[in-house]
């Protein structure tokens, strides 16, 4: 039923554009965009559900003068790879998280720090911000070639899953050898929580998982539930402790290489592209949470209580952070948090009179 639905309201959505546009055999595009991500094929993968978007958006609108290949699964390479290949121009998009960024712009990490981001309202204010508008330029200066066109997520918050028994407390990750991804920052937090991070690419994460190299993750269950890591992972402490922040990392070379008209429906597809993905994985939450308790997982959402011994980790790492890269972008990601708070608060009490 439910591929069904997402069939009629690809449809739908193609119509909708004006055109079906498919191309007649041996016909040849102008441009051919690859897009490379990490995710399964199939309606609950946000991944593919953004890509498939992204396809029918271009090729109908550019009338079959731009063609998008979809490599899923990673076939291209991890993250930090895939990135790579967009900064040598082999590449013409491809989905990351922050992991595949940070070679580039250590700073980044400012992201990761936890307890920052509120909650989604908060979070999507700042993606449509002043704050990641000064990182795409500086990403771009930083890499050469790498135009963050389009910031969404990859699952909304990050949270604990585990594979042996519930986290509870801050104390229940000590000596726990959880997966983090490749990026310092969260490497220190889970040594102040006496955890034992370990950074793994995404792709090796279910063996990982299943033969014990890492006892526990910090994901979302959208990304549990696709990749079928509900089959290892049995625990989940929702204390959304950071936002998952996802990125369209696209060549500007290629973006450069297009007329005028071209280029601007490109980046205009990208840029919505990254929001369906957003929008999606909103909605997908709830389902897969669904999906995760249906298989016989736990979930737990701390009380206050508990939740502070979490918090703990926000001063040290603050410090930490301003020690190895200044307080420039801390300020920068901290302040445009609080502003978009306010905004926030300020619609929802223009909202209720």
């Amino acid at each position: 039923m439910l591929k069904r639905i997402v069939g009629q309201l690809a449809l739908a959505s193609a119509i909708a554009l004006g055109s079906l546009a498919v191309p007649a055999a041996g016909y040849s595009a102008d441009f051919v965009l690859k897009y490379g991500h990490p995710g399964p094929v199939g309606p609950d993968s946000d991944d593919d559900v953004a890509g498939q978007f992204l396809k029918f958006f271009l090729e109908a609108r550019s009338n079959g003068r731009i063609e998008v290949q979809i490599f899923p699964g990673s076939q291209l390479g991890n993250f930090r790879e895939m990135v790579e290949q967009v900064n040598a121009n082999t590449l013409e998009i491809a989905h990351s998280a922050l992991g595949g960024l940070v070679g580039f712009m250590p700073e980044l990490q400012v992201i990761e720090l936890p307890y920052v981001i509120r909650d989604d309202a908060v979070a999507e204010c700042m993606v449509n911000g002043p704050f990641f508008d000064d990182a795409r330029t500086a990403f771009l200066e930083k890499s050469g070639n790498v135009n963050l066109v389009g910031i969404g997520n990859t699952g909304r918050f990050r949270n604990f899953f585990t594979k042996d028994a519930l986290v509870k407390q801050a104390g229940d990750l000590k000596g726990v050898k959880m997966r983090v991804i490749n990026s310092q920052l969260p490497v220190e937090m889970m040594k102040f929580f006496g955890a034992n991070p370990t950074p793994v690419a995404w792709g090796e994460l279910y063996t990982s998982l299943a033969t014990g190299v890492v006892e526990g993750t910090k994901n979302a269950v959208t990304d549990i539930i696709p990749n079928k890591m509900h089959e290892v992972v049995k625990y989940a402490t929702v204390d959304e402790h950071a936002y998952l922040y996802g990125f369209m990392a696209v060549s500007q070379s290629f973006l450069d290489s297009m007329p005028d008209d071209l280029k601007a429906l490109t980046i205009s597809g990208i840029k919505q592209m990254a929001d369906v993905q957003l929008q999606f994985n909103k909605g997908a939450e709830a389902r897969q949470s669904a999906a995760f308790l249906a298989a016989g997982g736990e979930i737990y959402v701390p009380n206050e209580a508990d939740m502070e011994t979490f918090r703990t980790v926000k001063e040290p790492m603050k410090e930490w952070y301003v020690k190895q890269f200044g307080d420039e972008w801390y300020n920068k990601y901290t302040n445009a948090a609080a502003d978009c708070e306010k905004q926030v608060d300020a619609r929802i009490a223009a909202v209720g009179g």
